[in-house]
């Protein structure tokens, strides 16, 4: 008996599936590959499964991560070629190890490490700059519009320099940019990738195109989780 924490990508097409989803295929994966997981005791016994903070959808990643109990005590390297091999190429396994970790894996993911690609025909390399620096010394505040049960929204002023660990920002090319972020990920609040995006277009230029890859997710002393 043993548990495992895997590393996995989530790009192409699948990018627009649900955490839930996700979470379901990987479990259906584990059956495919005849892998002898740990369930729940009880009337509705569940595959002891858990996984890092969800992705927004539309987001591709390289660092998605979940963590299996299992009853049989395989070598991480022999899972991730059984799993891979029932995966599609939009989820692979890039690379898994045994684990005692006893500190649920969300409480472990600190950090969300980003590379925004963007275009834009009024680029400005010295507003982006200064923007980004005022984003993470004085802050800027920004408000998040929520529904809540009932369906009505209800408004929130939020400060960046509370969500935003690390920016850097360098000219691609003519009309293009990429910028390196880091963000917080906690229960009590995140930045969205798409809210800093708005704020650069509100405050420095108008973004023509866009495009988001999570590198990892990272622990409290912004290293990777795996």
């Amino acid at each position: 008996m043993c548990k495992i924490i895997c590393k996995y990508s989530k790009t192409g097409n699948l990018k627009y599936i649900s955490h839930l989803d996700v979470l379901r295929f990987v479990q259906r994966s584990v059956k495919r590959a005849g892998i002898d997981a740990k369930y729940s005791e009880g009337f509705n016994p569940h595959m002891k499964t858990s996984f890092g903070f969800p992705l927004p959808l539309g987001i591709e990643s390289m660092g998605e991560y979940f963590e299996l109990e299992l009853n049989e005590d395989i070598p991480p390297e022999k899972f991730v070629e059984r799993m891979n091999a029932v995966m599609p190429k939009g989820i692979q396994i890039l690379k898994a190890s045994k684990t005692d970790e006893t500190r649920s894996l969300m409480s472990r993911c600190t950090y969300a490490e980003y590379i925004i690609g963007i275009e834009s025909h009024k680029i400005n390399m010295d507003l982006l700059n200064k923007l980004l620096c005022e984003m993470l010394e004085e802050g800027i505040v920004f408000v998040r519009h929520k529904k809540n049960k009932k369906k009505r929204t209800t408004s929130k002023e939020l400060n960046t320099k509370d969500f935003i660990k690390f920016l850097e920002a360098e000219k691609s090319n003519e009309n293009k940019a990429k910028i390196h972020a880091v963000f917080l990920t906690s229960e009590t609040g995140s930045m969205r990738v798409n809210e800093f995006l708005t704020l650069v277009s509100q405050m420095a230029f108008p973004i023509d195109y866009s495009i988001i890859m999570k590198v990892d997710s990272l622990d409290k002393n912004m290293e990777p989780i795996l």
